[in-house]
């Protein structure tokens, strides 16, 4: 049985540069592929586990991206929110998180809950 553990993330919301998506996407991509084994399926066997992998991730993921100097004092990390399923970036937000949640955990972002998977590794 699997218990997830669900935390309110305290945070504060601004809009993204330009490198920060760029720093973001290239993250959850790092993580998609690491956990889909991306690559072109060669049967149709791999290409049912590629689908069947990608079910099992969670819908959305908060990925670091650099901080700047838009970030508030005490900020420790800043993270986007990535669609697994539309492998993209929900909307235009960096979230500057002071009390960073454990790799793995689920917080809440807005109204997303999502993973926390750091820099994607």
């Amino acid at each position: 049985m699997e218990r997830i553990i669900t935390t309110q993330t305290q945070f504060v919301r601004h809009e993204a540069s330009e490198q920060q998506r760029k720093v973001a996407e290239a993250n959850a991509r790092a993580y998609m592929a690491a956990h889909l084994r991306t690559h072109e399926p060669k049967s149709k066997k791999e290409a049912q586990d590629v689908i069947a992998l990608k079910k099992k991730l969670p819908r959305y993921i908060a990925v670091e991206t650099p901080k700047d100097q838009r970030s508030v004092p005490g900020t420790k990390k800043d993270v986007m929110i990535w669609d697994t399923q539309s492998e993209s970036l929900v909307g235009n937000n960096v979230y500057d998180v002071a009390n960073v949640p454990a790799v793995g955990a689920t917080a809440k972002f807005d109204t997303y809950s999502a993973q926390y998977v750091g820099n994607g590794l």
